[in-house]
């Protein structure tokens, strides 16, 4: 929507077919100024000013329009959830699979809420056979690479991967909840935890904090993104 409505304002300013370079720039000067009223900072902001003026240098270029559709459709596949509920793509690192493995209980029952690639569930499966694994992911680009990593790893056993939302799976019979979300959905990831997952179950967050609800532990990682496992116990747990 930003880029639509960045490109019809240009439009009124600058004719696109007598000045296509002047309309792209100002497109894209358009699109970072409302990036940022809609309170997009730093280089989220700045890139929405790269989409118009890249694609006239494209087309300038010659590069045939189904790469554009291509690249659409890639966008979508593996970034639903960045414009659907302001959720990147992020990959969980090996450490923090390596911290994950040595905090949980023997034989317990973990949720993965957004799989993304599917890589922490599978070093996880391999570092900790006895959990079993719930590894959930609604982008199809995304749950489609993890279940090619899942079958060229073996198959693992004790890792199910299904392309759902976490928000419509109840957590009530998990032990461990996992995120690697970011700051937008945090406060309703703590109130669906809070009224599902059962006495005694943890809430872990890479980096990620709540608003107003203190870790009762926190794991530094060495990552520059990736700085810390966060845990929870809801309150008629025990820590």
């Amino acid at each position: 929507m930003i880029q639509l409505s960045a490109a019809v304002l240009a439009w009124y300013f600058v004719a696109p077919a007598a000045h296509p370079v002047e309309w792209s720039a100002l497109a894209g000067v358009l699109a970072v100024a409302a990036s940022m009223l809609w309170k997009s900072r730093g280089v989220t902001a700045w890139m929405q000013g790269l989409p118009i003026p890249v694609a006239l240098l494209a087309w300038r270029a010659g590069i045939p329009p189904w790469v554009f559709l291509a690249a659409f459709f890639a966008t979508l596949a593996f970034g639903r959830n960045a414009w659907q509920a302001r959720v990147p793509l992020y990959r969980s690192s090996r450490e923090a699979a390596e911290v994950l493995a040595g905090a949980l209980t023997p034989g317990a029952r973990l949720l993965e809420a957004g799989a993304g690639d599917g890589r922490l569930a599978l070093w996880l499966a391999r570092l900790r056979p006895d959990v079993q694994i719930t590894a959930l992911e609604n982008a199809w680009g995304s749950f489609c690479l993890a279940r090619l990593r899942w079958w060229l790893m073996g198959r693992p056993g004790n890792v199910r991967l299904r392309p759902a939302s976490f928000w419509s799976v109840d957590w009530g019979e998990y032990d461990a909840v996992y995120v690697f979300l970011s700051p937008a959905p945090m406060q309703r990831v703590w109130e669906k935890f809070q009224l599902q997952a059962k006495p005694g179950a943890l809430l872990i967050s890479n980096t990620f904090s709540i608003p107003g609800a203190e870790p009762t532990r926190r794991t530094p990682l060495s990552g520059r993104l990736q700085q810390s496992l966060l845990f929870w116990r809801i309150e008629h747990g025990t820590e």
